[in-house]
């Protein structure tokens, strides 16, 4: 039976180059076996989701080639080159910065005028309406207290729901100590102060799955996880640990930046455990796949943008492919084989 085919994201900063290259590989294996160099890999999903950076890969997809098209702007290559273009402009604090905020401790680590600038250039005036599918990004409203759910869908029908993309984007990736919250408003409708939908959902997939099963794809309405093929990827696995000695000595400022890890990794994980035993409740335990690299030689900072280090994302990307052929090949063929719903 066909599958409603969904892809969703996690969030982890410059370690978006790790989903990123994987997918760009996919796409590429999708052109070669259709023969068609204008072919990409989001004709092959149904409904999409990201948070933080996820939420940029996913809009990214969906951006349209120009206002009313039906086709996507940008290959993933396109994308994937824009976080090495952009990534060491976008986490640079200047000396005069690092000395007026203490290093990261009296405010935001990193300004966000370069992610805005990046943002507007990618995604121009586009709202979330013109994407060219569902998708779900992540943030959460730090006034009203409650996780949010910016959504192509919604903003089709609610103008109070249609978010400029470049914003939404923003929205989602106004990670805690790194950038600051954003004040974003719809085309109709109330601002609304948010931050990285990361601090409750760095692994959207769980996110994805509710959403989904609110909605009716061609002949399939309100699907179940019988119904569904879920691709979920990671920022890369992260097996950096702390000490009993190390941690008993921490205090306020010293659990931040590991508390922020620990809460990413440990969100990531409970909700890859979660929709595994779902989907294996659903008799579809195939219809989940998980795809989370180890780092290798790539740091686990969210913010090391180098040049070294982003090379060392996409060559931990490469390595996963290359031991896993198998699985990536049979990844696509699944898309494939549920083209028509």
């Amino acid at each position: 039976m066909a599958k409603i085919r969904i892809l969703s994201i996690d969030g982890g900063g410059i370690r978006g180059i790790i989903p990123g290259t994987i997918l760009q590989v996919m796409e590429e294996k999708i052109q070669a076996r259709t023969g068609d160099p204008q072919a990409r890999l989001v004709d092959y999903f149904d409904f999409l989701s990201g948070t933080s950076t996820g939420g940029i890969l996913v809009c990214g997809m969906l951006a349209p080639a120009s206002k009313g098209s039906p086709r996507p702007k940008y290959f993933i290559k396109d994308i994937v080159e824009r976080f090495h273009e952009k990534g060491g402009e976008i986490f640079r604090m200047n000396l005069l910065r690092k000395i007026g905020n203490l290093w990261g401790l009296r405010d935001e680590k990193y300004s966000n005028r370069a992610l805005k600038e990046s943002l507007a250039e990618q995604f121009g005036d586009f709202s979330m309406r013109e994407l060219i599918k569902p998708c779900l990004l992540t943030a959460y409203e730090i006034e009203a207290r409650r996780a949010m759910f910016i959504t192509q869908h919604d903003a089709v029908r609610y103008p109070y729901m249609d978010f400029l993309v470049r914003d939404a984007v923003l929205a989602t990736c106004a990670a805690p100590t790194y950038f600051e919250p954003v004040r974003i408003a719809a085309a109709k409708g109330d601002a609304h102060v948010l931050i990285d939908g990361g601090v409750f959902a760095n692994n959207p997939g769980m996110c994805a799955y509710a959403e989904a099963r609110k909605l009716t794809f061609d002949n399939i309405s309100h699907p179940t996880s019988e119904d569904m093929l879920l691709l979920s990827l990671g920022t890369g696995h992260v097996d950096e640990g702390y000490s009993f000695t190390e941690a008993r000595n921490f205090g306020l400022v010293k659990w931040i930046r590991p508390l922020i890890s620990i809460m990413m990794s440990g969100n990531s994980e409970t909700v890859s455990h979660q929709l595994k035993w779902l989907f294996d409740a659903g008799r579809n335990a195939e219809g989940y796949v998980r795809i989370e690299p180890e780092l290798l030689n790539a740091r686990v900072q969210l913010d090391d943008a180098s040049k070294k280090n982003m090379a060392a994302l996409r060559e931990a990307a490469l390595r996963y492919v290359e031991k896993n052929e198998s699985q990536i090949d049979d990844i696509v063929k699944k898309l494939f084989v549920n083209d028509k719903l």
